[in-house]
């Protein structure tokens, strides 16, 4: 896993969009790690939003969100 301190989100990006959008991808790793058993040997939290800030987890916006 890369240093947190490494892992800086490009200017202009919304810090806070990124939290969401890692936050949506943890839950999502947990229910896997769940539905199949296996643990994590770190923190999903870490591995969430090292992925959402390489740009791995894929996010779109809703045009009417209800």
């Amino acid at each position: 896993m890369t240093k947190m301190a490494a892992m800086i989100p490009a200017p202009g990006a919304n810090k806070y969009e990124l939290a969401i959008v890692a936050a949506r991808e943890a839950r999502r790793l947990n229910d896997w790690a769940r539905r199949s058993g296996d643990t994590a040997t770190t923190k999903v939290t870490g591995i969430a939003l090292e992925r959402t800030i390489r740009g791995e987890v894929p996010f779109v916006y809703e045009d009417n969100p209800q």
